[in-house]
């Protein structure tokens, strides 16, 4: 176990500081490389913070200083044959003997080759200088931001072997220290007068080899915390570059995308050069396939890169490829994340094979993820040399059903894996304020699902790659975003060392550590909140006592340090309680309506809604909107839930006057809102709200309306319109994305998930039929008011 050694004194009494004087020197190598030295660095801060004893760090040891702390490996530590011989990924070793305590692991420095930016004002050099290594092949630029990895202050790259850094850190544990949060505020530095020498010999090694979090943005603040936990960036395994949708590299380019437009998908009978900014792939093309082979043996022989990311572009999920060559690749049976399954792996697994036989030694992965989750079901056994990057969300696993869908996965996935390497892509991003990633207003702790899945993993996956979101300079928010993350990160941290240890003894310290004299009340909070969290986006009650906890652990804590750690939460949670007060005013007495999960079923949209499916669907009728009275006119709706995630309406609308509806074409102008129409009016989870017009001619607006008014924002919906004699009839499909998914922008999709009774959709479906300075409006949630746009009074919505 990582946390609390013993540490007691080794052989004759010996002091490494006594009464607050120093008896003792860090020592290290005549030219320690970078970890070494910052790890040098903080023994001495926090010894000092300590004892106020400064012990002086040099690396050529003193006659007249009783004890030598060896820090990293020199010719000292060679003498005393320590070695490290055997360490990888971080591991360490803490040894003492008399009058002396080594705290050593490997410290290899990372060299970046050339070219590679140096900061932002160097791309245009190293761009130049990268294709001339590579003429004529315009492939996108891997290194074009390599200067976010290092920092100048810290002397320091991500990519920097961490061994003996982590040995120093978890020598300080063993005195007490701990890091809970970035920056000073974040740590426990207890006093004491003395530091015995203790009697050591340790080895400690991880349980997991990749120990990643990816931050949208970085600091040093934030980068040291993670050192001190330590992350491991795992360049070693995965390469330096980014870890996934690798295969972009080959055709970002629009020097690529003007010399082989055939290299891309086929979308609605165009080539999708810029489908997601770097153009979607076709798999059936030989061209593509070739250079592909091309661009990664040269990053292995040239740019020396241990292994790398296959995988194609993000947002692919919309389907394969519709060129002849590609038809009939495709899975739909498999609902959507198998629908690509066969289609990408088949590429993937034919590019693993040809690497595989030039380069036995490299590794290379692909991903299990959006509609390609699923393992293929026509390839038997994948290529030896191909790993995996399962994508998941932890959060989640609070649904007992999704979690055991993604455990079953796991084991299907390594059925397919020779090479047993599977890695974790997961997404700690509640704190972020973009439309559909998170919702950092609710406080989304999940300590006991991290620890059961990380114990679920240990001796399974590599280790983890998690996206974390913190904010950049020019994102200005007013609350710090690891408040609360802050919990989740560090409680990962600690289990990726040691996934068996005793986690209510972790946190049962932190709470005491960390928030003192308010350690009862803000585990309440945190407890109460790890529990009820998904019921805070929609309900009122679990807000309620969740704020309640907060103020009562504010109040305990006074005006201490606790109290300011507190006010963090409190600061964030702030927009929770403008949350609950509209849901307050909002939905009483809402109607509730059921979408039938639409699972093994391909809906042809024709707008006739004569599928057999839709007979199974309950069918609910618009009232009229200021006096919920039935309306002249009948208009009926249905709700489906598609395999590829999409939510579909079936509408029908009864109309005595066929040949005057009010239409003026096919057009997404704005006259749309003076036809005769359908609007569709969507709260998600994480978003409120979209606004969806589909004019009686299959004209279609879309607006997102949670900023305002954005026209700009898709929603990519395919509506088809069917006019009969006394009615006319559509059916609307609605594409959603989220974090797993993949292709989430916030500029397209309906950002949100499958609608379920702990976190459900709110929505209106209104119908408008004007004719002349008249018109009658009806709702499926009567707004009260001859408007439309009401969120205060939208209906709810579950999947059934």
């Amino acid at each position: 176990m990582l946390v609390g050694l013993c540490l007691v004194q080794a052989g004759p009494a010996a002091d490494l500081v006594k009464n607050g004087k120093p008896l003792s020197e860090i020592i290290i190598a005549e030219k320690p490389a970078r970890m070494t030295r910052l790890a040098a660095s903080n023994l001495q801060e926090y010894v000092c913070k300590m004892t106020g004893a400064m012990l002086p760090v040099t690396n050529a040891p003193s006659e007249n200083v009783p004890v030598k702390i060896y820090v990293g490996k020199s010719k000292y530590t060679d003498d005393l044959k320590l070695s490290t011989e055997g360490l990888a990924h971080g591991a360490f070793r803490m040894v003492s003997g008399p009058g002396w305590l080594a705290l050593i692991g490997p410290d290899k420095d990372f060299v970046p080759l050339e070219p590679w930016t140096h900061d932002n004002k160097d791309r245009a050099r190293a761009l130049k200088d990268w294709d001339a290594l590579n003429p004529g092949d315009y492939y996108g630029f891997p290194y074009s931001r390599f200067y976010d990895f290092y920092s100048p202050g810290l002397d320091a790259w991500d990519m920097d072997d961490g061994g003996t850094m982590n040995a120093v850190c978890e020598f300080l544990r063993g005195l007490g220290v701990r890091w809970y949060f970035p920056g000073e505020l974040g740590e426990i530095v207890p006093k004491a007068a003395s530091i015995a020498l203790p009697a050591v010999d340790e080895t400690v090694k991880p349980d997991f080899a990749m120990r990643r979090f990816m931050y949208w943005a970085n600091n040093d603040e934030n980068r040291l915390w993670n050192m001190r936990m330590g992350v491991n960036c795992g360049q070693e395994l995965v390469g330096s570059i980014q870890t996934g949708h690798g295969q972009k590299w080959i055709h970002m380019r629009a020097e690529v995308k003007q010399a082989h437009p055939d290299w891309y998908a086929v979308y609605g009978g165009q080539r999708a050069t810029n489908h997601s900014y770097s153009g979607a792939p076709c798999f059936s093309s030989e061209g593509l396939f070739k250079q592909h082979l091309k661009f990664v043996r040269m990053m292995f022989d040239v740019r020396r890169e241990p292994a790398l990311s296959l995988d194609p572009c993000d947002g692919i999920g919309r389907g394969g490829c519709e060129c002849d060559l590609c038809k009939g690749k495709c899975t739909p049976e498999r609902g959507w994340e198998g629908s690509m399954s066969d289609y990408v792996w088949e590429y993937v697994n034919r590019v693993a094979w040809e690497l595989y036989k030039s380069h036995p030694d490299r590794k290379v992965r692909s991903g299990a993820y959006s509609a390609y989750l699923l393992p293929p079901i026509k390839i038997d056994k994948l290529s030896p040399n191909l790993g995996l990057l399962f994508c998941q969300a932890r959060c989640k696993f609070n649904d007992r059903a999704n979690r055991e869908l993604f455990l079953n996965l796991r084991r299907a996935w390594l059925d397919k894996l020779p090479s047993g390497e599977i890695y974790i892509r997961d997404y700690y991003l509640h704190n972020c304020p973009r439309a559909g990633y998170g919702q950092p207003d609710i406080p989304i702790y999940y300590p006991r699902l991290i620890a059961e899945d990380l114990r679920s993993l240990k001796g399974v996956s590599m280790g983890d790659m998690i996206e974390v979101y913190l904010p950049g300079d020019s994102q200005k928010i007013t609350w710090n975003p690891m408040a609360v993350m802050h919990l989740n990160i560090y409680a990962t941290t600690r289990l990726w060392w040691d996934a068996n240890q005793d986690l209510d003894a972790m946190l049962d310290e932190y709470y005491t550590l960390f928030y003192g004299p308010a350690s009862r009340e803000m585990k309440a909070f945190v407890e109460y909140s790890e529990k009820n969290w998904p019921l805070m986006s929609t309900k009122v009650e679990p807000i309620d006592k969740a704020l309640e906890l907060l103020a009562i652990a504010r109040n305990a804590a006074g005006d201490t340090v606790y109290g300011r750690r507190i006010d963090l939460v409190v600061e964030c949670l702030k927009p929770l309680k403008e949350r609950r007060e509209k849901l307050a005013l909002y939905r009483k007495d809402a109607p509730l309506a059921f979408a039938l999960e639409c699972k093994g079923v391909d809906l042809k949209l024709n707008g006739r809604l004569d599928e057999a499916f839709w007979k199974e669907a309950p069918e609910y009728e618009l009232k009229d909107i200021v006096t919920s009275n039935a309306p002249k006119f009948k208009t009926a709706f249905r709700v489906a839930w598609g395999d590829d995630k999409s939510i579909i309406f079936w509408i029908r609308c009864d109309e005595a006057d066929m040949g005057n509806l009010n239409v003026s074409g096919k057009t997404s102008e704005m006259n749309i809102f003076e036809n005769d129409r359908i609007e569709l009016l969507l709260e998600t989870q994480t978003h409120v709200y979209y606004q969806i017009a589909i004019s009686a001619a299959g004209a279609i607006i879309d607006l997102d309306r949670k900023d305002s008014l954005n026209t700009l924002w898709s929603s990519e919906t395919e509506a088809v319109v069917h006019k009969g004699d006394n009615f006319w009839s559509m059916e609307v499909k609605i594409p959603t994305a989220d974090m797993i998914q993949g292709g989430l922008d916030p500029l397209k999709r309906v950002g949100g998930t499958r609608p379920t009774a702990t976190a459900p959709w709110y929505f209106n479906v209104c119908r408008c039929r004007p004719r002349g300075a008249a018109r009658e409006s009806s709702a499926f949630s009567p707004t009260g008011k001859k408007r439309f746009n009401e969120p205060s009074k939208f209906g709810e919505l579950i999947v059934k």
